[in-house]
């Protein structure tokens, strides 16, 4: 008896399988026989959405930056100042305008642009493993509201890093253009930061605006004065910060040495002038001066008032703390008592102190005042005009020190704030550029959604087609064993 080649057998058998109607192996025979028509129908439909989104999308032409922030206060969503972090000011006003200015384009263009930045925060793979914990964070609290509250904070994250991105389609540049306006406003940004949390320029400002043509003399000298503790303020702020004890390469002073010459210009300038105004009687209107002493004396007592009423209240409070907070443990033998303090008591006790040095310098103020008053009031006639000529050469020579000491506080402070505190404040990781590649790119980026939904349309239109192919010829095999029978 011949045999049969087992290849043939098999073959005849896979055919008649299939021509058996639906089974499994006459789905895969369709799914091959499909595949080539399936695979190029893809193809064109990813190229044709991508085409088409290059043509009529305005999200393609878009340009991508990287920027960093690096200080103390931004892991929490804060600024240096340590108020709200507010991304926007990217694309303030002030900062676009620059751009567009130094740029030499059109300042009509302000509006488009800004709306046409998105600042986005990059979160680190590191944050999204502690994000996605909240669900054993909790079970490991069990049900107590505040352990949970107190939990869903430890693991809150504020980005450090974001992405500025510009569709740029409705401005009119070109791809090149574009970007270089993305890095110049960046750039105008890193100044603005500087500018913002840096030296503030209005301390020197309201220095310089104090002229003893507009006032007599010794009213241009209180303003002096007053104006002279806003800087030493200034300067004592910044001096708490600094841990380094900075002296600047730019004017080889510390801020030790700033204070010690403000004091300086204090003490011997404006005091030693004022004893002389008064001495001398160099005064252009007697009644008036006495009005404003007045005037100062009765405001500066109203405040001190008021301030001492409020430092009442806050040391009564701490007392009545300091009673609620007092804990008794008892056992058998021992009895021990701790006294509890708090941020709130901690706050009470800073409030304290603030306001006993806010009373201390009324006092100093209303006795300062109290004198010059006198000291007016027993001047007779008027000063000899070589008293006036002095008195003028003297505050004309004080305008020059505080000029030139509100210069050195700048550049000190700026030299500070750019090459210690904020030396890495603000930094542009990736900048702005535009090439063909990453056009293309970004368009394929921009319609991968699309592309995803046309492939898994064409995919099941694939598969469906593959099985329901199967079914006439089912149908038509069991028409033809019906009628065998």
């Amino acid at each position: 008896m011949k045999k049969k080649n087992p290849t043939i057998q098999a073959e005849g058998a896979a055919a008649s399988s299939r021509a058996e109607g639906f089974s499994l192996s006459s789905v895969l025979h369709n799914l091959k026989k499909y595949f080539l028509p399936w695979l190029i129908v893809s193809v064109l439909a990813a190229v044709s959405v991508t085409g088409l989104n290059i043509i009529f999308s305005s999200d393609v032409e878009a340009l991508d930056s990287t920027i960093s922030f690096n200080y103390t206060g931004i892991e929490e969503g804060l600024d240096p100042n340590g108020c709200e972090f507010d991304t926007n000011a990217i694309k303030s006003d002030q900062v676009v305008t620059e751009a567009l200015t130094e740029m030499s384009l059109s300042a009509d263009l302000k509006e488009t642009v800004q709306n046409s930045i998105f600042i986005d925060g990059i979160v680190a793979d590191s944050a999204i493993e502690k994000i996605i914990q909240y669900d054993s964070v909790y079970n490991a609290s069990g049900t107590n509201g505040t352990t949970w509250m107190e939990s869903m904070r430890d693991t809150s994250y504020h980005p450090t890093q974001y992405r500025v991105s510009f569709n740029y389609s409705n401005t009119g540049l070109s791809g090149d253009d574009a970007a270089a306006l993305l890095n110049k406003i960046l750039e105008k940004y890193q100044i603005y930061f500087f500018q913002t949390y840096g030296y503030s320029e209005s301390i020197s400002q309201s220095l310089l605006s104090v002229s003893d043509d507009d006032y007599d003399y010794l009213i241009a000298l209180d303003m002096y004065s007053s104006s002279l503790s806003s800087l030493e303020n200034y300067i004592d702020r910044i001096a708490q910060d600094d841990t380094s004890q900075f002296r600047s390469e730019v004017t080889g002073y510390s801020f030790t040495d700033l204070a010690d010459a403000l004091q300086l210009i204090r003490s011997v300038d404006i005091d030693t002038l004022t004893s002389y105004i008064l001495n001398n009687g160099v005064i252009s209107d007697k009644d008036l001066m006495v009005s404003y002493y007045e005037y100062r004396i009765d405001n500066l007592s109203r405040s001190k008032k008021n301030i001492s009423e409020r430092l009442t209240s806050v040391q009564e409070s701490i007392e009545s703390y300091q009673k609620d907070t007092i804990m008794v443990y008892e056992s058998n033998t021992t009895t021990s008592s701790v006294t509890e303090t708090s941020e709130t008591y901690d706050n009470l006790i800073a409030q304290k102190i603030q306001l006993q040095s806010r009373v201390s310098g009324y006092e100093q103020q209303i006795t300062d005042f109290e004198e010059r008053l006198a000291a007016i009031n027993k001047a007779k006639g008027n000063a000899s005009e070589e008293n006036r000529e002095y008195v003028a050469e003297r505050i004309s020579a004080l305008e020059e020190k505080i000029a030139k000491l509100t210069e050195d506080v700048k550049n000190t402070a700026s030299d500070y704030y750019e090459n210690v505190k904020f030396t890495n404040a603000f930094s542009v990781i990736t900048p702005a550029s535009f090439s063909l590649i990453q056009y293309v790119l970004s368009a394929v980026s921009e319609s991968m959604r699309m592309i995803i939904i046309a492939e898994l349309s064409l995919l099941t239109i694939y598969l469906f087609i593959s099985i329901i192919v199967c079914f006439p010829r089912f149908q038509k095999k069991k028409a033809e064993k019906a009628q065998t029978k």
